[in-house]
Protein backbone atom coordinates (compact mmCIF):
# COMPACT_ATOMS: atom_id res chain seq x y z
CA UNK A 1 0.00 0.00 0.00
CA UNK A 2 3.03 2.58 0.88
CA UNK A 3 4.11 2.61 -3.00
CA UNK A 4 0.30 3.34 -4.04
CA UNK A 5 0.37 6.26 -1.68
CA UNK A 6 3.29 7.60 -2.98
CA UNK A 7 2.30 7.21 -6.47
CA UNK A 8 -0.91 8.90 -5.26
CA UNK A 9 1.50 11.52 -4.33
CA UNK A 10 3.60 11.92 -7.18
CA UNK A 11 0.24 12.28 -9.29
CA UNK A 12 -1.08 14.92 -7.73
CA UNK A 13 2.25 16.87 -8.12
CA UNK A 14 2.94 15.84 -12.19
CA UNK A 15 -1.04 16.80 -13.05
CA UNK A 16 -0.49 20.34 -11.33
CA UNK A 17 2.84 20.37 -13.88
CA UNK A 18 0.75 19.67 -16.75
CA UNK A 19 2.40 16.06 -17.03
CA UNK A 20 1.06 13.27 -19.08
CA UNK A 21 1.21 9.89 -17.17
CA UNK A 22 1.18 6.17 -17.61
CA UNK A 23 0.50 3.42 -14.97
CA UNK A 24 2.75 0.44 -15.34
CA UNK A 25 1.19 -2.58 -13.69
CA UNK A 26 3.08 -6.45 -13.12
CA UNK A 27 -0.08 -8.07 -13.67
CA UNK A 28 1.75 -12.05 -14.17
CA UNK A 29 4.73 -13.08 -12.90
CA UNK A 30 6.15 -17.13 -13.87
CA UNK A 31 8.69 -18.38 -12.07
CA UNK A 32 11.08 -15.69 -11.03
CA UNK A 33 10.98 -12.21 -10.55
CA UNK A 34 11.75 -9.28 -7.94
CA UNK A 35 8.61 -7.76 -7.67
CA UNK A 36 5.36 -9.51 -7.76
CA UNK A 37 1.93 -9.07 -9.23
CA UNK A 38 0.67 -5.62 -8.46
CA UNK A 39 3.73 -3.80 -8.38
CA UNK A 40 3.21 -0.58 -10.10
CA UNK A 41 5.53 2.66 -11.05
CA UNK A 42 3.74 5.94 -12.70
CA UNK A 43 5.35 7.29 -15.32
CA UNK A 44 5.51 11.30 -16.99
CA UNK A 45 6.08 12.27 -20.18
CA UNK A 46 9.78 13.75 -19.72
CA UNK A 47 11.11 10.78 -17.82
CA UNK A 48 10.36 10.68 -14.40
CA UNK A 49 8.82 7.46 -12.58
CA UNK A 50 8.03 6.62 -8.57
CA UNK A 51 7.39 2.75 -7.70
CA UNK A 52 8.92 0.06 -9.71
CA UNK A 53 8.44 -3.20 -11.38
CA UNK A 54 11.46 -4.86 -11.18
CA UNK A 55 14.85 -4.43 -9.12
CA UNK A 56 15.82 -2.10 -11.57
CA UNK A 57 16.43 -4.37 -14.60
CA UNK A 58 13.07 -3.76 -16.53
CA UNK A 59 12.20 0.62 -15.45
CA UNK A 60 14.15 1.84 -18.20
CA UNK A 61 12.46 -0.40 -20.87
CA UNK A 62 9.53 0.09 -19.59
CA UNK A 63 9.82 3.81 -19.43
CA UNK A 64 10.45 3.90 -23.36
CA UNK A 65 7.23 2.23 -23.71
CA UNK A 66 5.42 3.69 -21.35
CA UNK A 67 6.34 7.44 -23.51
CA UNK A 68 5.37 5.58 -26.77
CA UNK A 69 1.97 4.33 -24.26
CA UNK A 70 1.25 8.23 -23.70
CA UNK A 71 1.94 9.54 -27.48
CA UNK A 72 -0.68 7.04 -28.57
CA UNK A 73 -3.09 6.96 -26.01
CA UNK A 74 -3.62 3.30 -25.81
CA UNK A 75 -3.10 0.61 -23.25
CA UNK A 76 -0.26 -2.52 -24.03
CA UNK A 77 0.73 -4.89 -22.43
CA UNK A 78 4.81 -6.39 -22.49
CA UNK A 79 6.18 -9.51 -22.05
CA UNK A 80 9.69 -9.39 -20.69
CA UNK A 81 10.71 -13.12 -20.95
CA UNK A 82 14.09 -14.25 -19.58
CA UNK A 83 13.60 -17.73 -18.54
CA UNK A 84 16.00 -19.15 -21.94
CA UNK A 85 19.04 -17.11 -20.69
CA UNK A 86 18.99 -14.80 -24.04
CA UNK A 87 21.99 -13.01 -23.67
CA UNK A 88 19.98 -10.21 -25.85
CA UNK A 89 16.90 -10.29 -23.25
CA UNK A 90 16.65 -8.04 -21.06
CA UNK A 91 17.10 -8.86 -17.51
CA UNK A 92 19.21 -11.81 -17.91
CA UNK A 93 22.17 -11.36 -15.30
CA UNK A 94 20.24 -8.98 -13.22
CA UNK A 95 17.79 -11.51 -11.00
CA UNK A 96 15.12 -11.14 -13.33
CA UNK A 97 15.14 -15.07 -14.61
CA UNK A 98 11.33 -15.07 -14.93
CA UNK A 99 8.07 -14.14 -17.20
CA UNK A 100 6.62 -11.12 -16.44
CA UNK A 101 3.41 -9.51 -18.07
CA UNK A 102 3.58 -5.55 -17.35
CA UNK A 103 0.59 -3.64 -18.48
CA UNK A 104 1.09 -0.03 -19.51
CA UNK A 105 -2.15 2.34 -18.97
CA UNK A 106 -1.71 5.87 -20.41
CA UNK A 107 -3.69 8.65 -17.95
CA UNK A 108 -5.88 10.81 -19.38
CA UNK A 109 -5.88 14.18 -17.83
CA UNK A 110 -9.38 14.79 -17.44
CA UNK A 111 -10.25 11.14 -16.76
CA UNK A 112 -8.03 9.69 -14.28
CA UNK A 113 -10.38 6.76 -13.55
CA UNK A 114 -7.97 4.57 -12.20
CA UNK A 115 -6.01 7.39 -10.03
CA UNK A 116 -9.67 7.40 -8.74
CA UNK A 117 -9.99 3.59 -7.33
CA UNK A 118 -6.63 3.98 -5.91
CA UNK A 119 -7.64 6.79 -3.58
CA UNK A 120 -10.87 5.00 -2.63
CA UNK A 121 -8.65 2.00 -1.30
CA UNK A 122 -6.40 3.45 0.87
CA UNK A 123 -7.88 3.73 3.91
CA UNK A 124 -9.82 1.03 4.13
CA UNK A 125 -9.13 -2.06 6.54
CA UNK A 126 -10.37 -4.54 4.96
CA UNK A 127 -8.87 -6.08 1.52
CA UNK A 128 -10.13 -4.73 -1.57
CA UNK A 129 -10.18 -6.27 -4.99
CA UNK A 130 -9.70 -4.43 -8.07
CA UNK A 131 -10.02 -6.07 -12.11
CA UNK A 132 -8.28 -4.42 -14.68
CA UNK A 133 -9.33 -5.07 -18.18
CA UNK A 134 -5.87 -6.23 -20.15
CA UNK A 135 -7.33 -4.59 -23.26
CA UNK A 136 -8.33 -1.04 -21.88
CA UNK A 137 -7.05 -0.71 -18.67
CA UNK A 138 -9.92 0.08 -17.01
CA UNK A 139 -10.13 -1.05 -13.60
CA UNK A 140 -13.07 -1.65 -11.51
CA UNK A 141 -13.40 -1.85 -8.27
CA UNK A 142 -14.87 -5.40 -7.21
CA UNK A 143 -14.75 -5.53 -3.54
CA UNK A 144 -18.32 -5.24 -2.84
CA UNK A 145 -19.90 -6.31 -6.21
CA UNK A 146 -18.76 -7.90 -9.69
CA UNK A 147 -20.01 -4.56 -11.14
CA UNK A 148 -21.09 -6.40 -14.55
CA UNK A 149 -18.56 -8.76 -14.54
CA UNK A 150 -20.44 -11.83 -14.49
CA UNK A 151 -18.37 -14.14 -16.73
CA UNK A 152 -15.22 -13.68 -14.46
CA UNK A 153 -17.33 -14.21 -11.37
CA UNK A 154 -16.26 -17.69 -10.31
CA UNK A 155 -12.27 -16.19 -10.42
CA UNK A 156 -13.06 -12.76 -8.96
CA UNK A 157 -14.57 -14.93 -5.68
CA UNK A 158 -11.40 -17.28 -5.89
CA UNK A 159 -9.11 -14.08 -5.39
CA UNK A 160 -11.33 -12.76 -2.24
CA UNK A 161 -11.16 -16.08 -0.76
CA UNK A 162 -7.41 -17.16 -0.87
CA UNK A 163 -6.53 -13.11 -1.15
CA UNK A 164 -4.04 -14.27 -4.39
CA UNK A 165 -3.99 -11.96 -7.28
CA UNK A 166 -4.22 -14.11 -10.57
CA UNK A 167 -4.91 -12.86 -14.52
CA UNK A 168 -7.19 -14.86 -16.52
CA UNK A 169 -7.84 -14.73 -20.40
CA UNK A 170 -11.37 -14.45 -20.30
CA UNK A 171 -13.03 -12.07 -22.69
CA UNK A 172 -9.41 -10.24 -23.78
CA UNK A 173 -7.62 -10.98 -20.27
CA UNK A 174 -8.11 -9.81 -16.78
CA UNK A 175 -5.83 -8.95 -13.74
CA UNK A 176 -7.88 -9.54 -10.70
CA UNK A 177 -6.34 -8.35 -7.83
CA UNK A 178 -6.27 -8.35 -4.19
CA UNK A 179 -4.93 -5.54 -1.76
CA UNK A 180 -4.52 -5.80 1.74
CA UNK A 181 -5.18 -3.05 3.74
CA UNK A 182 -1.70 -1.12 5.94
CA UNK A 183 -0.53 -2.95 9.14
CA UNK A 184 -1.79 -0.56 12.16
CA UNK A 185 0.67 -1.08 14.93
CA UNK A 186 -0.21 -0.06 18.14
CA UNK A 187 3.16 0.64 20.19
CA UNK A 188 2.22 0.51 24.05
CA UNK A 189 5.12 2.45 25.67
CA UNK A 190 7.04 5.51 25.38
CA UNK A 191 10.27 4.90 26.48
CA UNK A 192 13.41 5.53 24.22
CA UNK A 193 13.46 2.03 22.13
CA UNK A 194 10.07 2.96 20.53
CA UNK A 195 11.73 5.14 18.54
CA UNK A 196 13.82 3.15 16.47
CA UNK A 197 10.64 0.70 16.43
CA UNK A 198 8.19 3.18 15.10
CA UNK A 199 10.56 5.34 12.41
CA UNK A 200 11.23 1.32 10.56
CA UNK A 201 7.52 0.59 10.70
CA UNK A 202 6.67 3.92 8.92
CA UNK A 203 9.57 3.72 6.57
CA UNK A 204 8.23 0.23 5.91
CA UNK A 205 4.59 2.05 4.97
CA UNK A 206 2.83 0.70 7.97
CA UNK A 207 0.36 2.78 10.47
CA UNK A 208 2.48 3.88 13.55
CA UNK A 209 -0.42 4.51 16.52
CA UNK A 210 1.18 5.09 19.91
CA UNK A 211 -0.45 4.71 23.63
CA UNK A 212 1.12 6.46 26.10
CA UNK A 213 0.27 10.17 28.27
CA UNK A 214 0.97 12.21 25.13
CA UNK A 215 2.35 14.83 28.07
CA UNK A 216 5.43 12.28 28.71
CA UNK A 217 6.03 11.54 25.10
CA UNK A 218 9.03 12.75 23.41
CA UNK A 219 8.63 14.97 20.22
CA UNK A 220 10.53 12.18 18.33
CA UNK A 221 7.72 9.81 19.16
CA UNK A 222 5.43 12.34 18.39
CA UNK A 223 7.13 13.03 15.10
CA UNK A 224 7.23 10.08 13.77
CA UNK A 225 3.56 8.50 14.82
CA UNK A 226 0.47 8.48 12.56
CA UNK A 227 -0.93 9.67 15.89
CA UNK A 228 -0.56 8.92 19.96
CA UNK A 229 -3.73 7.59 21.71
CA UNK A 230 -3.96 8.77 25.69
CA UNK A 231 -3.28 5.61 27.50
CA UNK A 232 -6.44 7.26 29.57
CA UNK A 233 -9.01 6.97 26.74
CA UNK A 234 -10.67 4.13 24.86
CA UNK A 235 -8.38 1.77 22.44
CA UNK A 236 -10.05 2.71 18.73
CA UNK A 237 -11.88 -0.55 16.95
CA UNK A 238 -9.32 -2.97 16.07
CA UNK A 239 -9.19 -5.05 12.77
CA UNK A 240 -7.37 -7.82 11.51
CA UNK A 241 -4.69 -5.98 10.27
CA UNK A 242 -3.82 -4.47 13.52
CA UNK A 243 -0.88 -5.20 16.17
CA UNK A 244 -0.29 -4.56 19.14
CA UNK A 245 3.10 -4.19 20.94
CA UNK A 246 3.47 -3.74 24.73
CA UNK A 247 6.65 -2.19 25.38
CA UNK A 248 5.95 -0.56 29.11
CA UNK A 249 8.62 -1.69 30.81
CA UNK A 250 6.31 -1.70 33.53
CA UNK A 251 5.10 -5.46 34.74
CA UNK A 252 1.28 -3.72 36.44
CA UNK A 253 1.40 -2.13 32.76
CA UNK A 254 1.59 -4.60 30.24
CA UNK A 255 -0.61 -6.93 32.84
CA UNK A 256 -3.54 -4.08 32.24
CA UNK A 257 -3.40 -3.87 28.72
CA UNK A 258 -3.27 -7.73 27.79
CA UNK A 259 -6.34 -7.98 29.80
CA UNK A 260 -7.77 -4.72 27.45
CA UNK A 261 -6.60 -6.34 24.26
CA UNK A 262 -7.15 -10.48 24.91
CA UNK A 263 -10.86 -9.87 23.69
CA UNK A 264 -10.18 -8.29 20.21
CA UNK A 265 -8.81 -11.00 18.72
CA UNK A 266 -5.55 -9.92 17.05
CA UNK A 267 -3.57 -11.89 14.64
CA UNK A 268 -0.25 -10.98 16.89
CA UNK A 269 0.12 -9.32 20.82
CA UNK A 270 3.88 -9.02 21.31
CA UNK A 271 5.05 -8.66 24.56
CA UNK A 272 9.13 -7.12 25.78
CA UNK A 273 10.56 -8.96 27.79
CA UNK A 274 12.27 -12.23 29.22
CA UNK A 275 9.96 -15.23 28.98
CA UNK A 276 9.57 -16.09 32.75
CA UNK A 277 8.04 -12.23 33.05
CA UNK A 278 5.91 -12.86 30.25
CA UNK A 279 5.14 -16.53 31.43
CA UNK A 280 4.39 -15.31 35.02
CA UNK A 281 2.04 -12.67 33.73
CA UNK A 282 -0.32 -14.70 31.71
CA UNK A 283 -0.65 -17.32 34.42
CA UNK A 284 -1.64 -14.20 36.50
CA UNK A 285 -4.37 -13.73 34.32
CA UNK A 286 -5.36 -17.29 34.28
CA UNK A 287 -5.25 -17.22 37.90
CA UNK A 288 -7.84 -14.43 38.58
CA UNK A 289 -10.45 -16.52 36.36
CA UNK A 290 -10.14 -14.74 32.67
CA UNK A 291 -9.47 -16.53 29.67
CA UNK A 292 -6.74 -15.96 27.60
CA UNK A 293 -5.43 -17.02 24.28
CA UNK A 294 -2.42 -17.89 24.12
CA UNK A 295 -1.73 -18.65 20.70
CA UNK A 296 -1.70 -15.04 19.03
CA UNK A 297 1.10 -14.04 21.96
CA UNK A 298 4.44 -13.88 20.78
CA UNK A 299 6.13 -13.72 24.35
CA UNK A 300 9.32 -12.45 23.76
CA UNK A 301 8.43 -10.87 21.03
CA UNK A 302 10.51 -11.22 17.65
CA UNK A 303 12.52 -13.45 15.89
CA UNK A 304 15.63 -15.09 17.46
CA UNK A 305 18.07 -13.17 15.71
CA UNK A 306 20.63 -12.57 18.47
CA UNK A 307 19.44 -8.54 18.74
CA UNK A 308 21.20 -6.87 21.41
CA UNK A 309 20.66 -2.93 20.72
CA UNK A 310 16.66 -0.81 20.28
CA UNK A 311 17.49 -0.53 16.75
CA UNK A 312 18.33 -4.89 15.82
CA UNK A 313 15.48 -5.23 18.25
CA UNK A 314 12.83 -3.57 16.07
CA UNK A 315 14.20 -5.27 13.01
CA UNK A 316 13.82 -8.26 14.65
CA UNK A 317 10.32 -7.52 15.93
CA UNK A 318 8.64 -6.42 12.54
CA UNK A 319 10.38 -8.76 11.11
CA UNK A 320 8.21 -11.59 12.65
CA UNK A 321 5.42 -9.65 12.60
CA UNK A 322 5.58 -9.79 8.63
CA UNK A 323 6.53 -13.45 9.00
CA UNK A 324 3.01 -13.83 10.94
CA UNK A 325 0.94 -11.93 8.60
CA UNK A 326 2.50 -14.07 5.63
CA UNK A 327 2.05 -17.43 7.06
CA UNK A 328 5.99 -17.95 7.43
CA UNK A 329 8.32 -19.24 10.09
CA UNK A 330 10.62 -16.34 9.29
CA UNK A 331 13.65 -19.03 8.46
CA UNK A 332 16.49 -19.06 5.92
CA UNK A 333 15.36 -18.48 2.41
CA UNK A 334 17.84 -21.30 1.12
CA UNK A 335 16.19 -23.94 3.13
CA UNK A 336 12.74 -22.78 1.61
CA UNK A 337 11.32 -25.18 -0.71
CA UNK A 338 9.82 -24.04 -3.64
CA UNK A 339 9.07 -20.32 -4.35
CA UNK A 340 10.12 -17.80 -1.77
CA UNK A 341 7.01 -15.47 -2.49
CA UNK A 342 3.23 -15.48 -1.24
CA UNK A 343 2.26 -15.33 -4.77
Amino acid sequence: MKEIQSILSKYDDYKAKGLKMALATVVNVEESSYRRSGARMLITEDGNWIGGISGGCLEGDTLKKAKYAILQQKSTKVTYDTRDGDPNQIGVGLGCNGLIDVLITPIPQNQDQIISVLREIVERRHPSILVTDLQTGHVVDCTYSINGLASIKADIENVKRHQRSLMTQNNGGHFIECIPPTLSLYIFGKNYDVIPLAKLAKEIGWNVNVVANPIKTSKHIHEISHRIISDKDELPALDPYSVALLMSHDYATDKRNLQLLQPRNLPYIGILGPKKRSKQLIEEIKGEKIQITESNIYAPMGLDTGATTPEEIAISILAEVRSVFSGRFGSHLRDRKGSIHIN
